[in-house]
């Protein structure tokens, strides 16, 4: 799980350096499918949603340090 923390948060600070909302919520879906797909593991479902959940937030979260990053960096460089 600590793997797809840190392989999610590396994603969204990418994510957010680079693209905008659209490309979050593009990713979020992509997260929600393969999650569900990776559910063939038979884990229970409330398993596979805090899983999901928890991954969608570090994502989120990401992005929106990323995101800072670029804003800071498109100032210091104007």
């Amino acid at each position: 799980m600590l793997t797809s923390v840190v392989a999610v948060s590396a994603a969204g600070v990418l994510m957010g350096l680079r693209f905008k909302a659209p490309a979050l919520i593009a990713a979020t879906a992509l997260l929600m499918i393969g999650s569900l797909a990776w559910n063939g593991l038979g884990l229970p479902g409330y398993v596979t949603v805090a899983r999901f959940l928890v991954l969608a937030f570090a994502m989120a979260c990401a992005y929106i340090v990323g995101l800072s990053l670029s804003v800071r960096w498109k100032r210091s460089e104007g």
